[in-house]
């Protein structure tokens, strides 16, 4: 019997998900198919309801479900826990358990170079993203990060639930115009920054100073705003389909119980970001 595996999340209609993961089932040779399912945020649980229905094995969730869906699930693992938000989930003897597999695609990138802790670590935007940077620079071994955001009303909320999570961490949320003041060894971008035509604010460009390495969680186009400053002033970058790639394969191991090889599901992944190779 095909097993099912489906994308949720607002917009997913061109989302190269489906070509990635449907790539993967074949390379590991499993039976089963992934499909991309736009829901808005009032449709969550109706759409929810159906998953367990059909008896849906398993998700993928997006912007802006990631923290909404738990209130769903019948257990959390540990990470999306303490990270207050939820990218996969799986069905275990007929219950829904939540899964945050973006910790592992931040993690990854950074360990695939050698890279060490970092001294400090400056992360662009307060939402599911940010809260999975989080926890990967805390498993690596870096202590210091700085949040910026333009939402005011969301900053004390967010700093007191990581904080909360994270004791051993020196947390703070500033506003973008203290960008200034930062110099990051590492900047990552956990906004909608550089995606959908939304411009990278000017005051990013200020935190390049340092010659952090940069990391964008945007990954269309596979060369975002981001990138291209970052090479111009001679940053390492780390793309955003490396993440992609990387919490996808998690996922997979999460659903299937098996590795899954990397490359057959990149060289997917890149076609259906039209970019034969990188």
């Amino acid at each position: 019997m095909t097993d099912r595996y489906l994308l949720l999340g607002e917009d997913v209609n061109a989302s190269p998900s489906p070509t990635m993961m449907n790539a993967a089932f074949v390379a590991i040779g499993v039976d089963a198919t992934y499909d991309a399912i736009s829901v808005p945020p009032s449709g969550l649980d109706d759409a929810f309801g159906r998953v367990k229905d059909d008896g849906v094995q398993g998700l993928n969730v997006t912007m802006p479900h990631k923290a909404a869906v738990m209130h769903l699930l019948d257990s959390l693992d540990e990470v999306s826990a303490s990270v207050g938000a939820v990218n996969t989930v799986n069905a275990e003897r007929g219950e829904y358990r939540g899964y945050n597999t973006d910790v592992d695609g931040i993690i990854e990138p950074l360990v695939a170079r050698n890279l060490p802790p970092f001294r400090h670590a400056v992360a662009l935007g307060t939402g599911g993203a940010a809260r999975a940077f989080c926890a990967a620079v805390h498993q690596t071994g870096s202590r210091s990060l700085t949040f910026l955001s333009r939402d005011p009303k969301k900053r004390q909320i967010f700093l007191e639930s990581l904080t909360a999570a994270f004791p051993s961490m020196n947390l703070r949320v500033l506003s973008y115009h203290d960008a200034k003041s930062q110099r990051p060894d590492l900047l990552f971008n956990a906004s909608p920054a550089g995606s959908g035509g939304r411009p990278l604010p000017g005051e990013v460009s200020l935190l390049m100073d340092s010659r952090p390495v940069v990391f964008d969680a945007v990954y269309s186009p596979v060369e975002t705003e981001l990138m291209r400053l970052a090479s111009a002033r001679g940053c390492t970058a780390i793309h955003g389909y490396e993440m992609l790639l990387a919490q996808a394969i998690k996922a997979l191991k999460i659903w299937t119980g098996r590795q899954c090889p990397a490359e057959p599901v990149r060289e997917a992944l890149l076609a259906s970001l039209g970019v034969a190779a990188i």
